[in-house]
């Protein structure tokens, strides 16, 4: 191996080196001093910038220095170095480019879009579904443009491939369609959801006899977080034919029913203005028009049964405040001495049959007497 060799060898790791320093040095100087300007600024550009200088210009400064590298020893030494190497270098490099090019767009777009739809939600939180949908889109969008620049990149004559197949395959279409009608099936829906908005991120919805709060929409499922936090997953296609009850659309307030028996012999006035009082006393009681009021609503078998009315200013809020007023409404009733009845029976027996119970005592005392006397 001559001096020249040796030199070469130097001169490639070099390379190969430098581009790593150069990277390293530039992650240093972008924490210690860019972050920081970065970060006592008003706009969100530079903050940006900032996250892609660090990330995938630092690959690329890598990769593009292993490039320079090759493409050298190539030209001291040809034939040294496999030729997949060699023919597919500009191909290898091409990709890595567009897939790091994909990435900083789609984190871009998603940063700028997610700090911007936290922005229209504080103006009109009614919106935030349908710009969520759009933000998958887009970034759907930018994924799928460039997966498709990569394979052009990796296979030339694909695109008049894909053209040629797309026009004449109208067969396997409807083949792939009936396949996938489950997917396609819930992609729509989920659009569908989207645009009429029977729902929406954050209402307060029955589905299937539980009761949650939508979390998410997305193109192929919705996720309602139900009441023991747990996460409810329905695919769109099935919940767009679903009967469900929005308690957040249009007026989110609730009435509030409570519903108690008192026995026939309590005063019923009384009764009923302790539970319009205690209802007026609720912190989360609306008084909206005339309620809360106090009715009667049946004379059941056991006692009165009269139902409070009163409003909350949502859903949950409403179930909460019936377990309130059930409990201090108890307590007022026990203070007041208002009876809340319990199941009774009132037997009344024929004549004929007490006299034979009366016979039969009789009869039991006289023997027991008897063996009183014996003893």
């Amino acid at each position: 191996m001559s001096v020249l060799d040796v030199l070469d060898m130097i001169i490639t790791a070099l390379i190969l080196i430098s581009s790593i320093i150069i990277a390293i040095s530039l992650i240093r100087f972008i924490n210690r001093y860019i972050a920081k300007i970065a970060g006592k600024t008003r706009t969100r550009i530079d903050d940006y910038a900032t996250m892609i200088v660090k990330g995938p210009l630092t690959i690329f400064i890598v990769l593009f220095g292993i490039m320079i590298a090759l493409r050298y020893w190539d030209a001291r030494y040809p034939g040294t170095l496999p030729s997949w190497v060699i023919l597919n270098m500009d191909v290898v490099t091409s990709v890595i480019a567009v897939l790091i090019a994909t990435s900083v767009i789609s984190f871009v777009i998603n940063n700028y879009m997610g700090r911007r739809i936290k922005i229209i939600i504080r103006e009109n939180p009614d919106r935030e579904t349908t710009f969520r949908l759009i933000h998958r889109l887009i970034i759907y969008f930018v994924y799928i443009i460039g997966a498709t620049i990569v394979l052009t990149i990796i296979f030339p004559g694909l695109i008049g491939i894909i053209w040629s197949f797309a026009i004449g395959a109208g067969f396997l279409a409807i083949v792939v369609g009936l396949g996938a009608q489950k997917t396609i099936g819930n992609l729509f829906a989920g659009m569908n959801l989207t645009i009429t908005r029977p729902i929406r991120v954050g209402d307060a919805v029955m589905v299937k006899g539980e009761f949650g709060f939508v979390e998410d929409i997305t193109l192929r499922h919705t996720i309602i977080r139900i009441w023991d936090n747990r996460r409810m997953i329905i695919p769109n296609s099935i919940l767009d034919d679903e009967v469900i009850i929005n308690y957040s659309l249009k007026d989110p307030t609730m009435l509030v029913p409570v519903f108690v028996q008192i026995s026939y012999e309590s005063d019923i006035d009384k009764a009923m203005k302790i539970m319009v009082d205690v209802a007026k006393r609720h912190p989360d009681c609306l008084p909206i028009g005339n309620l809360p009021n106090a009715v009667i609503m049946e004379f059941a078998e056991s006692g009165i049964s009269l139902r409070l009315l009163s409003r909350a200013k949502d859903q949950p809020t409403a179930f909460m405040m019936t377990r309130d007023l059930l409990y201090q409404i108890k307590k007022e009733f026990d203070a007041n001495g208002i009876e809340i009845p319990y199941p009774r029976r009132y037997l009344i027996m024929d004549k004929k049959i007490e006299e034979r119970i009366s016979r039969i005592e009789n009869m039991l005392d006289r023997i027991v007497e008897k063996n009183q006397s014996t003893d």
